[in-house]
């Protein structure tokens, strides 16, 4: 067991940022061949994984970032031909942003390569182990939402 202490604090931060920087590794890998960056992937990815709240607005928060941030990372996946914005049904003031069919084929050739990247993890691992991990990111994600 280990305790609340300082030092196991600061090694918990350093085991996130070292599992940030894997993650961010393979998609970056999984993405140049693409022409994407890390974040431009991970918005296509957002829009993929949201198709009701297509919003520059909405991204922006489920991403914390600004609009100053997404916005002309959006425009230059525009012109890559990777997204469209079209303007909003329900507000003509708003835009929503849509996946391309060419980007819808991508994203499910990332998903995959993804999967293969991370299935093994879990086969590698015992049902308490699992377990352990996935109560511990769940109560972990349950503190930095609130």
């Amino acid at each position: 067991m280990y305790e609340n202490s300082v030092e196991n604090r600061k090694n918990i931060i350093e085991m996130i940022k070292d599992l940030s920087s894997y993650f961010t590794n393979i998609r970056d890998a999984l993405c140049e061949p693409y022409g994407l960056s890390s974040i431009q992937a991970v918005i296509i990815l957002d829009v993929y994984h949201h198709p009701e709240e297509r919003r520059v607005t909405d991204i922006c928060k489920r991403l914390h970032k600004s609009t100053n941030t997404i916005s002309p990372l959006i425009n230059r996946l525009i012109q890559k031909g990777y997204l469209m914005k079209k303007v909003s049904k329900e507000d003509a003031r708003s835009m929503k942003v849509y996946l391309t069919d060419k980007t819808k084929e991508m994203v499910d050739s990332i998903l995959v390569d993804i999967s293969d990247y991370t299935w093994p993890f879990f086969e590698s691992i015992s049902d308490t182990q699992f377990d352990h991990i996935y109560t511990a990111l769940k109560l972990l994600l349950e503190v930095t939402n609130e």
